[in-house]
């Protein structure tokens, strides 16, 4: 039988264990959501013979956003069999248009099958592991900050200082006093929620004039080594239509583990 409940703190541990034997790169974004939930957040815990077989996290939509959302709440969860995803179901409100966020392809294929669901696909996400990747040597990377905006005048795209998170960083490659490729890095998952922790690399842009010479692929390589040899695992992602990214990727040993799938669904 399976019964799913309102998690309470001292289910945190039981369910962080679950999520990482599932895959840390896998449910990163649950993981940030259970470790450090907001007083609107949501988390509960599917289990069959106190054993834990699923975790969803849901939150209202935030009422600040200025553009109206077709959805009153969003949902990440992740569990073992299709059982297990009727059981986290469930206790979701009824009557209400929710968002569901999915990587799981088992979850995916369930809601394909859900009448009213609207599906629309997202951005593939790929990672490495030490012993597949395959590092290339190149240019000086460097690390920029804001004492560094002379660096990028005259560039196609200019920074945003302002909207860094609170441990995000920023790598490029410059050329002649000017930034030929950026990228920036940012960990997903809460310092103290894991062993180990979820890096994710975003952002990448090469200026026109520096394109097809390898840059990025130097840029991501670099950052990529700096990751793994801090224990870490790297997190990478672009869109489904951006062949050279996935190129890219893929050429540092990345494989693609999850394609994000969204879904807008009413629960009758």
């Amino acid at each position: 039988m399976y019964r799913s409940s309102i998690a309470s703190d001292a289910d945190r541990n039981q369910i962080l264990a679950f999520l990482e034997q599932r895959g840390l790169v896998q449910n990163a974004w649950l993981i940030q959501q259970v470790y450090g939930p907001s007083e609107q957040d949501t988390v509960l815990v599917c289990r069959r013979h106190n054993k834990v077989m699923g975790i969803a996290c849901f939150w209202p939509r935030d009422p600040r956003q200025v553009q109206p959302q077709p959805y009153t709440y969003l949902v990440h969860m992740d569990a073992v069999n299709r059982d297990a995803v009727e059981g986290l179901i469930e206790p979701l409100p009824a009557g209400e248009r929710i968002s569901f966020d999915l990587f799981n392809p088992m979850i995916q294929e369930y809601f394909d099958g859900l009448l009213e669901a609207t599906r629309e696909d997202g951005d593939l996400y790929f990672t490495v592991s030490r012993d597949r990747f395959r590092p290339v040597m190149g240019e000086d990377v460097i690390e920029v900050t804001a004492a560094d905006a002379g660096l990028f005048e005259g560039c196609e795209r200019q920074p945003s200082w302002e909207d860094m998170a609170e441990e995000s960083r920023r790598f490029a490659i410059v050329r002649k006093g000017r930034v030929a490729t950026r990228t920036g890095v940012c960990p997903i998952t809460p310092h103290n929620a894991t062993k180990r922790r979820v890096v994710v690399i975003s952002g990448l842009y090469t200026e026109t004039p520096h394109r097809c010479m390898g840059l990025g692929r130097r840029l991501v390589s670099h950052i990529t080594e700096m990751i793994l040899c801090e224990g870490n695992l790297p997190m990478y992602w672009t869109e489904p239509d951006n062949a050279a990214s996935q190129r890219l990727a893929r050429s540092l040993g990345y494989w693609q583990y999850a394609q994000r799938v969204n879904y807008l669904w009413r629960k009758a």
